[in-house]
């Protein structure tokens, strides 16, 4: 493979190209181009322009132009990037990197392939072992106290308790009531700013509000550190560990890099599995019958506290948390920007084209999955392993050297948590539930999701 040293590294330098005339599309209304149809129903904006123009066609999302590209074959050749053509650092440059800059996810070849071996560490089995006993007293507790209403929202308290789960796992903050708040509120601000039409910083607006909230988070990372370094204590949690770290000649790791890291592991861990239990609660909370499926598969790992050996055994909680983020990916669109020159789909692409990629629509495709729009959590079992029709039919971790780092993080956290929630309570969401839903800046029913407990 080729090196980061021979790859001519002026693309990221280079604006992003715009003769794209010669590709079918609709670059919509002047600047905003689709952005509020997107903002309103991306999956429907997907559908229409693979029905109307084919797998690659012209799109304009807020004054970005660019490509949207489906279909599974192209998203192997992407995320795979065995050429090594296609940037994520461009990609989520104008987007997602304005708010977390130099996150994992928004980093090329050797570069990202240096920091995440950084970060590695974090993720292996003896530091998962230590994750899954720091979190469960934290999910016992939340999940004891929303039984003092018979009816909650879900989706802000999931929320709550899974950043909870992340300050301790990842920043090692015990008291975390003091910290709740105002890490909560900076995390909003800041995830507000992703879906702005207006990129100005003012005083006033969603997107000065956002970066005002981003220096927040950096300044509060810095004082953390800082404090670490200083008292040189070796604790378990991620930030512990990388300020204690050192780099392969012996020295310590610089502070940015750190402090970037941390902001989007945060953010990745507990916003993209809130979207992700959200969207479980929903489907579960509809089925009673799937419901009580799912409180008997549980039922034998108790009475706790459980082992990584006793998550990993639970496969049809996984197969629902699967079959939920395959049809409601908590990150809803993915993004690359061409290197080189290429062709796609018979299409000629110039180099530094932004390639947006629509990540449900791989996932419910009827060449790969039967009935694709419906909840059915058994077409991941042994016996039908639809997944495996393709490479890139099933993908909401991503794929690639990108693939998400925290994957099997989530997945023991999500089923931990499966496991005493479904065994504490029967729960179920209003007669005829079927909310708005919510793609954009992460996916989730519109309403949060209301249930009504009843103990189990």
């Amino acid at each position: 493979m080729t090196a980061l040293a021979e790859v001519d590294t002026s693309y990221r330098q280079a604006p992003d190209a715009l003769d794209l005339g010669h590709i079918p599309g609709n670059h919509g209304l002047p600047v905003l181009g689709e952005t509020l149809e997107v903002l309103r129903d991306l999956h429907a904006v997907a559908v229409r322009h693979l029905r109307e123009y084919g797998p690659v066609s012209r799109i304009r999302l807020a004054g970005q132009g660019g490509l949207l590209v489906m279909g599974a074959e192209h998203f192997e050749r992407i995320f795979h990037d065995p050429e090594q053509c296609f940037s994520a650092e461009k990609g989520y440059d104008r987007q997602l990197g304005i708010f977390y800059p130099r996150g994992l996810l928004l980093m090329d070849f050797d570069e990202h392939r240096a920091n995440r071996r950084m970060m590695q560490g974090a993720f292996k089995v003896p530091a998962l072992q230590r994750y899954i006993a720091m979190m469960q007293p934290v999910i016992e507790r939340h999940v004891r106290e929303w039984g003092r209403d018979e009816r909650i929202i879900f989706y802000p308290r999931i929320k709550q308790l899974l950043l909870e789960i992340g300050a301790r796992c990842f920043l090692g903050i015990e008291d975390f009531e003091r910290e709740a708040v105002m890490i909560n509120d900076l995390f909003l601000d800041l995830n507000a700013g992703l879906v702005s039409v207006l990129r100005v910083e003012l005083p006033f607006g969603a997107f000065g509000r956002a970066m005002r909230a981003r220096r927040e988070l950096e300044r509060w990372c810095r004082a953390m550190i800082a404090e670490r370094r200083r008292r040189g204590a070796a604790g378990e949690d991620v930030l512990s560990q990388l300020c204690l770290a050192t780099d392969e000649e012996g020295r310590p790791y610089d502070v940015k890099p750190i402090v970037d890291h941390i902001i989007f592991l945060l953010f990745a861990a507990h916003d993209t599995s809130t979207s992700a239990l959200s969207h479980l609660a929903m489907y579960v909370g509809r089925d009673t019958a799937m419901q009580d499926r799912l409180r008997e598969h549980l039922a034998p790992f108790g009475p706790g506290p459980l082992t990584h050996t006793d998550l990993s055994r639970m496969d049809f909680a996984q197969h629902c948390l699967y079959e939920a983020m395959r049809l409601h990916p908590p990150v809803p669109m993915a993004m690359r920007r061409t290197i080189r020159p290429i062709e796609l789909d018979g299409l000629r692409i110039p180099a530094h084209t932004v390639l947006h990629l629509p990540m449900m629509m791989n996932q419910r495709d009827p060449r790969w999955w039967t009935e694709p729009d419906a909840f059915d959590p058994d077409r991941f079992a042994s016996s039908r392993q639809e997944q495996k029709r393709h490479a890139m039919c099933f993908h909401p971790f991503g794929s690639g050297a990108h693939k998400c780092i925290g994957m099997f993080f989530a997945e023991l956290m999500v089923k931990a948590f499966l496991w005493q929630f479904v065994r504490s309570y029967r729960f179920t969401v209003p007669p005829g539930y079927a909310p708005r839903m919510q793609w954009v800046p992460l996916p989730k029913p519109a309403d949060g999701v209301p249930l009504r407990l009843q103990p189990a």
